[in-house]
């Protein structure tokens, strides 16, 4: 016979309904970070954010980590140790509220202590956001939360050119669900009071109960949409494949303040250039103008395209086309170019040079350009670049004055596709000309080398350089122009020499281009 102590079970019972709790909060963690002591550009908010965060987080039974103005070395030590815990948890969470940029489509959360001084440097300084999500995939968590609060403006912006705006969107593993404070390529609001304006409206979504994870953000979305009158709209992309809630419960409905039609019912569209305040027509009626940062965001089209058309006073007039998608934003970049040719209603054509007319042939055609630069230093690798900044720019403003329309590749090229490029693989081009209906390819090549001086004792070095441009009928693959120029100089740095040895040689060579092109 088995005797049972009833008091033992009841004491059992009492222990283990102590213990179910613990081990539940055990099942979530969150990695929180705030850095605001930048010391070019200081944030007012992200420390509070993170605080706030933390302790939101921590109420809803996350085992959570904070850390605020952080270096590189130390963002980079808490993320791996992140990713060593992620392993024991069933959901993992990743909060950044700070300074984040993109480069050619990869985003970078920036240190406190970053030191930007050109586009190439930001990867050494600033942590790959995407280093996170592998951390994620690593881990195989059912799901994984990244939510960047990391776009309030460019810290790096007098440093160099055409940084992109805002973060580009990322895709994470299987489970993953990432939030972004703004749509893709704009730029969120800092908050007046204590938190940024998208951690206030996240902070008050989070402690609703009963919200599922995609309510508690279209809450957020809503928020802050009505407060900057449809300016901000933060963004979300998600695979997930189950249903998550921060706080289980009841599930409501949430009471809005406000009226806000279905986020599914329209489609959307970003328009940015690089001359602010220009007025922009969209299928040819006139929807206002850019921004002072250059932006405009629409949220009230219909149609299955947008033919949008930019003007401003010294600018040549800028067009494309775009195709929309239901419920999606999509990003259009148009970059206008300073008319070479001022006031030409009242400027006699036929008063000018038969040579100046001719070199105009290609007037409002279209074209990609793009720079290959390879630089050989003393007793180190070989250094390739596609479309380094300088190079590009000198190129691209002595071929502005014949009116080439030039189709900005950072808005249609990613990452990968600029692997491709480096391969010289003219099919590629012909590939990106039927979709983007390019006519021409403007080929240009840099290459340069060091040789010691041998007859002193000095740090200098020779520096040959050779600068080629071909410019090619994609239709074709015909080179209709080709030509090239070299140079030998003495000098220490060999980006410098090169530089200033294109800046001084281009507008000749393209010119000479041009003429060729135009006198067939």
């Amino acid at each position: 016979m088995i005797w049972i102590n009833t008091k033992s079970i009841i004491l059992l019972l009492i222990v283990f309904s102590q213990v179910q709790p613990a081990l539940a909060s055990q099942t979530k963690i969150a990695l929180v970070m705030g850095n605001s002591s930048y010391e070019s550009s200081p944030l007012a908010n992200p420390v509070n954010d993170a605080h706030d965060m933390a302790a939101e987080l921590e109420i809803l039974d996350f085992d959570v980590s904070v850390y605020t103005d952080l270096d590189r070395k130390k963002m980079r030590e808490v993320i791996r140790e992140f990713g060593e815990k992620l392993k024991l948890y069933d959901v993992g969470l990743f909060y950044f509220a700070g300074h984040g940029i993109q480069i050619k489509g990869k985003n970078y959360l920036v240190p406190v202590s970053a030191d930007v001084r050109s586009a190439d440097e930001v990867e050494d300084e600033s942590i790959d956001a995407n280093s996170v999500l592998r951390k994620m995939e690593t881990a195989g968590n059912a799901v994984n939360i990244v939510i960047l609060d990391a776009c309030r403006n460019n810290p790096f912006a007098r440093s160099f050119r055409n940084l992109e705006q805002g973060l580009a969107r990322m895709d994470g593993p299987v489970g993953s669900y990432i939030a972004y404070a703004t749509a893709p390529g704009s730029v969120a609001a800092d908050g007046k009071g204590r938190n940024g304006l998208y951690t206030q409206h996240l902070l008050s979504a989070l402690k609703q109960p009963g919200l599922t994870i995609e309510q508690t953000f279209k809450q957020v979305r809503n928020g802050v949409r009505h407060d900057t009158q449809g300016q901000q709209i933060p963004w979300e992309s998600s695979s997930l494949t189950g249903e998550f809630a921060f706080s289980p419960g009841l599930k409501q409905v949430p009471k809005a303040s406000f009226s806000a039609p279905p986020i599914v019912s329209k489609k959307y569209l970003q328009i940015i250039s690089n001359v602010p305040h220009a007025k922009v027509w969209v299928n040819n009626e006139p929807r206002g103008q850019l921004d002072e940062s250059g932006v405009l965001n629409l949220d009230n089209l219909f149609t299955k395209a947008a033919e949008v058309m930019i003007e401003a006073p010294g600018y040549v007039t800028g067009k494309n086309t775009i195709d929309l998608a239901t419920g999606q934003w999509r990003q259009l970049n148009i970059v206008l170019k300073p008319s070479s040719l001022p006031d030409l209603q009242n400027q006699n054509l036929k008063n000018m040079h038969s040579t100046s007319r001719s070199n105009h042939c290609l007037l409002g055609k279209r074209a990609i350009m793009v720079v290959r630069s390879e630089y050989r230093p003393l007793n180190k690798k070989l250094r390739v670049k596609i479309n380094g900044p300088k190079i590009y720019a000198l190129l691209h403003n002595a071929l502005s004055k014949y009116e080439l329309d030039f189709i900005d590749l950072d808005t249609v090229v990613d990452q990968r596709m600029y692997k491709r490029m480096a391969n010289r693989d003219i099919s590629f081009y012909q590939g990106l000309a039927k979709r983007f209906n390019v006519d021409y390819l403007v080929k240009a090549a840099v290459v340069a080398g060091e040789a010691p001086i041998k007859v002193v004792s000095t740090s200098m070095k020779t520096i040959n350089g050779d600068v080629t441009l071909a410019l090619i009928a994609l239709k074709t693959g015909i080179i209709l122009s080709e030509t090239s120029t070299n140079f030998t100089k003495a000098g220490i740095d060999m980006r410098a020499v090169v530089n200033k040895n294109v800046r001084q040689q281009v507008n000749g060579i393209v010119e000479e281009l041009m003429t060729q092109a135009c006198s067939g």
